[in-house]
């Protein structure tokens, strides 16, 4: 009785968190383009409700405030900010803004040429070089650590692909768990990078539907082997978790997509981003097996394992219901 009161805790503690967000990672998008009159711009920012918050934003020191709005659009906010400067614009002109995302894109084409490029998050907010020219070369190492960062952060801010990589690590260990890891990681490294370089189109939602699909169905995999033993063969799980791992990598595209690149930098962005993926993937399932080796010695193991696949599946099961009905409302 103990057992199960302690599993039915550990499923309503897995089901909470995840069910108001699937993906939690917050990106922003700017937008910076002229206005009438001379040196007057309209700084446009999409952004999730979640930091919306109102804040004044600091602008260059020339520059004031002439009017802003806000309205919501779906699931974001859109904020227009009106300024004008008495000056163009210097290369070191930065505008602080207060809205904390973990992420944001940012586009102009104020100076004459196209900028286009990602920024890192940060707890004050996010800051927007309004004084570059152009997207200018950056070293490899600053390409490096900011998409590394940025896929470390999906990955552990991203609920449904931890879930999924949570169930091949209760359906499999040793050898077996990292024959699925790496069929996982290939599949969605093939589809990242076909997605991001256009090479295939795919619709979001139905995408982001069936990711959740796949965490119910590999939490089934996972209950069904630890209650009669495997019911199918290893070579059957790695090629399906190749599978789900093709729809998981469509939606790192969204996301790395989101975040804006550089032309210049599509490659090491995408390379990069993709290692970030996988480091932070591969330090939570290290550290999921050393709790798990911590609860087998307190006999603890099987119970948790049940709560945590009943857990994943019903959220599963909850986000694919979620999807499906919000576009085919």
């Amino acid at each position: 009785m103990v057992r199960i009161v302690k599993a039915l805790l550990l499923i309503i503690a897995l089901a909470l968190p995840g069910a108001a967000w699937a993906d939690i990672f917050l990106a922003a998008d700017f937008t910076l383009s002229r206005a009438e009159g001379d040196n007057a711009y309209t700084l446009s920012a999409s952004l999730p409700q979640s930091i919306a918050r109102d804040g004044p934003i600091t602008l260059p020191d020339a520059c004031r405030q002439t009017a802003a709005t806000r309205q919501s659009a779906g699931t974001n906010v859109l904020v227009l900010i009106d300024f004008a400067c008495t000056r163009p614009f210097r290369p070191a002109d930065v505008i602080d803004t207060p809205w904390q995302a973990d992420g944001a894109r940012f586009v102009s084409n104020v100076l004459g040429q196209s900028v286009d490029r990602s920024l890192p998050g940060g707890g004050d907010g996010i800051i927007l070089p309004v004084g570059e020219a152009a997207a200018a070369t950056r070293p490899l190492a600053d390409i490096a650590r900011e998409f590394l960062q940025q896929g470390m952060w999906h990955i552990w801010l991203g609920w449904d692909h931890l879930c999924f990589v949570l169930c091949l690590a209760l359906l499999a260990r040793g050898r077996q768990l990292v024959g699925l890891i790496t069929a996982f990681t290939l599949g969605h490294s093939v589809s990242l990078a076909a997605a991001f370089f256009d090479v295939i189109h795919a619709p979001i939602p139905p995408v982001e539907a069936s990711i959740a699909l796949s965490i119910t169905f590999m939490a089934r995999e996972a209950l069904l082997a630890l209650r009669h033993g495997p019911q199918h063969s290893y070579r059957r799980h790695v090629a399906v978790v190749a599978a789900f791992g093709l729809l998981h990598g469509l939606g790192f595209a969204t996301a790395l997509g989101e975040l804006g690149v550089a032309p210049g930098e599509k490659l090491p962005a995408l390379l990069f981003f993709n290692l970030g993926v996988e480091t932070g993937q591969l330090l939570f399932v290290g550290a999921l097996m050393l709790v798990l080796s911590s609860l087998s010695r307190l006999s603890l193991d099987r119970p948790v394992r049940l709560a945590a696949l009943y857990g994943a599946g019903i959220v599963g099961g909850f986000w694919m219901v979620e999807r499906i009905t919000a576009f085919t409302a």
